[in-house]
């Protein structure tokens, strides 16, 4: 009897936290200056961590129907189910 490879992908939720530096001359425009840094985008070139505990299997609801779980064969990647209503 031989033994097949599978893998399943799982689409989850999760936060992740992003340390930075404003400076200012008091903690009130600090706050102002930290809300205008993250409203430009600018974290996104800032390295992040992933909270423990927070990651979350979505739902296929929340995610408009679409698959939230996807089996595939490991020899060549063929999704061959998925949990999906479209």
């Amino acid at each position: 009897m031989e033994t097949f490879d599978f893998y399943l992908d799982t689409k989850v939720t999760g936060w992740y936290r992003t340390p930075f530096e404003i400076e200012a001359n008091t903690l009130e425009e600090a706050k102002l200056k930290a809300i205008e840094f993250v409203k430009s985008g600018e974290t996104t070139y800032i390295s992040w961590e992933q909270i423990d505990d927070t990651l979350e299997t979505m739902s296929v609801k929340d995610n408009d129907g679409e698959s939230t779980e996807e089996l595939y064969t490991y020899s060549d990647g063929e999704i061959i189910w998925d949990n999906g209503e479209k």
